[in-house]
């Protein structure tokens, strides 16, 4: 009998859209929310997620914020909630890249983003 199991990473775009200043670059932009988890998986179907973190992108310049999980289960929920500016740690921005499918943040000497493979 054969079972086919195995780890990994996923990501999923919780639908979240608010407009703000930026806390980087100061220019009035939106953030988009999404969530990075760790699953696993059993004949292909995702059994267990865990280690899940929320960060936001802004549209002006491209700048991964960091989002307390409180605040991400929060907007995960669909829960009526406004983002404040110390909600929003700084990771990285345009100075990085970031892969144009995920939006993972990719250091400048990689060709293929190591999440999705898709050449930057």
């Amino acid at each position: 009998m054969i079972f086919i199991g195995g780890i990994g990473q996923g990501q999923k775009d919780l639908g979240f859209l608010q407009t703000l200043i930026c806390k980087k670059c100061g220019r009035y932009g939106s953030v988009s929310v999404f969530m990075v988890y760790t699953y696993f998986s059993f004949f292909f179907i995702p059994l267990f997620k865990w280690g899940k973190k929320y960060y936001a992108v802004s549209s002006c310049c491209q700048t991964t914020f960091a989002i307390p999980d409180e605040v991400g289960k929060a907007i995960e929920r669909r829960e009526p909630i406004t983002l404040r500016e110390e909600d929003l740690e700084i990771l990285g921005s345009a100075d990085s890249s970031h892969c144009p499918e995920c939006g993972f943040l990719v250091s400048p000497e990689y060709a293929y983003c190591p999440k999705c493979g898709r050449k930057i």
